[in-house]
């Protein structure tokens, strides 16, 4: 299978990626340095290891390491004919350039067994022209107002969250069609309709029972206590549901909360967050992260997670007995570790190297 790619929104590639992890060609085509230079990420000036410090190459790191890179300016008449005969040897053909740009390369005949477009507010409708990237979309979806704490101003994602869903919805898409050889020759993702693939019971809470989501900072509407906590050396949280009541308590040492009618009950704990808080906060201190989750997760069997730094995921020694991680060879720089793939075939094995090759603005 050969897929080509092209634009510079994040989700292309990140579709990309995921076609190249399990097995596919993938052609990626960037813009010259000129013209790639108006949407890049990176900082010409910064004097810090490049690896550490130029946003714009991590990224392309991430996204494009393994696939075949070419140089094409596709907003010249000339750039359009050669991008428009590699997609013709292509099956699929996966962009996220402008509504407007498609239309200058006749997207509805371009050439390609399989066009799947992917734009912020799709090819139709009163915002097909709008400009938006992912902490737009994610305003615009109503994702933003529910973040944060209610008495503050909203709070939203960082980095390309809504582009690398919408590239992970492009290539399931353009998957299933290939497998089952469908007769489709178009696909098109809305980064707006994906994040409202994934409200979950947001809009239903309003449209069945007239009730509006509200901020609530780290606490999880409905049920309690589901959110963070404080303990000796960084933070927890927990995720109890009414099963789980009795385990927590039984980690507290507070065998007579099961009897305090301000808990007796889910509702009760919602009415009563302050108090249970403090309860929970005093014994959580006791404890450093690896041991409460020591306690929760082995003794006591309970939902509880370590808020771990970057260091710490990195060093995890469950992600390293999963083979998650893969190593690319970057030049002048040596291997680095990148992430892989959340779906993988079993067993599981180490992933190989590979090379990074980066962009050629020759």
């Amino acid at each position: 299978m050969r897929v080509l790619e092209f634009g510079d929104n994040k989700a292309a590639g990140y579709c990309g990626r995921l076609f190249q992890l399990f097995g596919a060609e993938v052609i990626r085509v960037d813009l010259p340095r000129g013209r790639a230079a108006e949407t890049s990420d990176s900082d010409e000036d910064t004097q810090v290891d490049p690896l550490l410090a130029d946003i714009g190459r991590s990224v392309d790191i991430f996204l494009h390491t393994g696939k075949q890179r070419v140089s094409i300016d596709y907003q010249t008449d000339e750039g359009t004919a050669l991008l428009a005969r590699l997609a013709g040897e292509s099956d699929i053909v996966v962009s996220d350039v402008s509504p407007a740009q498609l239309d200058r390369l006749n997207w509805s005949t371009f050439p390609g067994a399989l066009r799947v477009s992917i734009t912020p507010f799709g090819l139709t409708g009163p915002y097909r022209g709008w400009q938006g990237f992912g902490p737009i979309i994610l305003a615009m979806g109503g994702y933003t107002y529910l973040m944060g704490d209610a008495d503050n101003a909203p709070l939203t994602l960082p980095t390309h969250y809504v582009e690398y869903q919408a590239g992970q919805f492009a290539y399931t898409a353009a998957l299933s069609s290939h497998a089952f050889e469908s007769e489709c020759h178009d696909i098109e993702v809305s980064m707006l309709e994906t994040i409202l693939s994934l409200s979950q019971f947001t809009t239903v809470m309003w449209t069945h029972q007239n009730r509006i989501r509200s901020r609530h900072g780290n606490r999880f509407e409905g049920v309690y206590p589901v959110s963070l906590y404080e303990c000796r050396d960084g933070f927890v949280y927990i995720n109890v549901v009414p099963t789980f009541w009795r385990n927590l308590v039984d980690m507290l040492g507070r065998p007579e909360l099961l009897e305090d009618e301000r808990f007796a009950s889910n509702r009760s704990r919602e009415e009563n967050q302050g108090a249970l808080d403090e309860i929970i906060n005093a014994e959580f201190a006791k404890y450093t992260m690896a041991e409460c989750l020591e306690l929760g997760q082995r003794k006591y069997r309970f939902p509880i997670g370590a808020a771990m730094t970057l260091d710490q995921v990195l060093a995890d020694e469950h992600l390293k007995a999963r083979h998650y991680w893969r190593k690319i060879e970057v030049p002048g720089v040596g291997p680095i570790k990148a992430p892989g793939s959340a779906f993988r075939q079993v067993p599981l094995t180490l992933q190989p190297t590979q090379k990074y090759q980066g962009p050629d603005h020759g």
